[in-house]
C-alpha cells in the first residue's frame, strides 16, 4: 500500500492521510508485541493490519508460522524512515525482508513465500494451475483493485468518496460478481485448496460484506462470494486477524466508523452467518 504522494509533495484531492497516527498497530504496545509472536521464522513482514494489500502476505506469513510481522505505517515515523528507505526507496508498505532477500507488493511477496516455504499454494509441478492463479491475481489488481480504493477506502477514511457513489458501488458489484463467477468456481481459486491468489483476494472481499459498505457505498456482494469468505475464514488459522488486532483489524476499523456489527452480511440463505 503506497502513499498517495510523497511527503514533500502539494497537497492533492480532498484524501484523508491514508494511516492517521491512531492507526498502525505499531502505536499500539499490546498490539505490537502479539504480532511479533505470530511466527517463528525469519521473514519479516513490514504492514500493518488495517491494509487490504498487507493482509494476504501477512496472513500467510503466520499461517505458516515462517516469519513476524513488524507494525510499519506509511509516514516518518515508519516508511520513510531511512533503514526503511535502504530496504524499499519507493516507501510502500507491504514489504518483506527474508534475509538478506527484499520484496515488496503483495502479488510478488506471495510467490515468493509460497515457492520457498508453502508450495502447496503455488504447486511446481502444475503449471496450468498455476497460470490460472497467476491470472486471479492480475486479473483482481487490475480490475477490482479500483473498485475497492472507490467503495471501501472512503468507508475507512483513506481516501475520499467517489461523486456518484451508487455508480461506483454497481460497478464494484458487477466486476465482483463476474469475477466469482469465472475465479470462484471452485470452493478456492483453481481448486477445493487454498493457494496465493485467496490470501490476496480474500481481505478484499472480505470488506465488501461489511453493512458500512452496503449501506455507505451500495455494494451488493453476490452470495458465492459470501459463501467463499466463509469458506476462507474457515481454512486459514490466522482469518481472525482481519476480524481482531487490538483495534486495528479491517473489520475493527470499519466498525468504529459505523458503529459495532456482531456479524458480517448475512449469508448465503440456510447457512451460516459470518461472525
Amino acid at each position: 500500500l503506497k502513499r498517495p504522494q510523497r511527503a514533500r509533495a502539494a497537497p492533492g484531492p480532498p484524501v484523508v492521510c491514508i494511516f492517521p497516527s491512531t492507526f498502525a498497530m505499531g502505536c499500539n504496545p499490546s498490539s505490537q508485541a502479539a504480532s511479533a509472536s505470530l511466527g517463528g521464522g525469519g521473514v519479516q513482514m513490514y504492514g500493518v493490519t488495517g491494509s487490504q494489500n498487507c493482509m494476504g502476505p501477512m496472513l500467510l506469513v503466520s499461517t505458516k508460522k515462517i516469519g513476524s510481522i513488524v507494525p510499519t505505517m506509511p509516514g516518518p515515523d515508519g516508511t520513510l524512515k531511512p533503514d526503511f528507505l535502504a530496504m524499499n526507496p519507493f516507501h510502500a508498505i507491504p514489504t518483506m525482508k527474508d534475509g538478506s532477500v527484499v520484496l515488496a507488493e503483495s502479488s510478488a511477496i506471495l510467490r515468493y513465500l509460497a515457492r520457498k516455504y508453502a508450495p502447496e499454494l503455488y504447486p511446481e509441478g502444475d503449471a496450468k494451475r498455476r497460470a490460472y492463479i497467476d491470472w486471479a491475481m492480475d486479473n483482481f489488481a487490475g480490475s477490482l483493485y479500483k473498485d475497492c480504493m472507490a467503495t471501501i477506502y472512503p468507508c475507512l477514511g483513506y481516501m475520499g468518496p467517489p461523486e456518484d457513489r451508487p455508480a461506483a458501488g454497481k460497478t464494484a458489484s458487477d466486476n465482483m460478481t463476474e469475477f466469482a463467477n469465472f475465479f470462484l468456481r471452485e470452493k478456492f481459486v483453481g481448486g477445493d485448496k487454498l493457494s496465493i491468489a485467496d490470501y490476496k483476494i480474500a481481505p478484499f472481499l472480505f470488506c465488501w460484506l461489511h453493512p458500512m459498505v452496503k449501506e455507505q457505498s451500495f455494494v451488493e456482494a453476490p452470495d458465492r462470494v459470501k459463501q467463499y469468505v466463509k469458506d476462507f475464514m474457515a481454512a486459514c488459522p490466522a482469518s481472525d486477524m482481519l476480524k481482531t488486532a487490538g483495534g486495528f483489524a479491517l473489520k475493527e476499523m470499519l466498525d468504529a466508523k459505523y458503529g459495532s456489527t456482531p456479524e458480517l452480511l448475512l449469508d448465503v440463505a440456510g447457512e451460516v452467518k459470518i461472525e
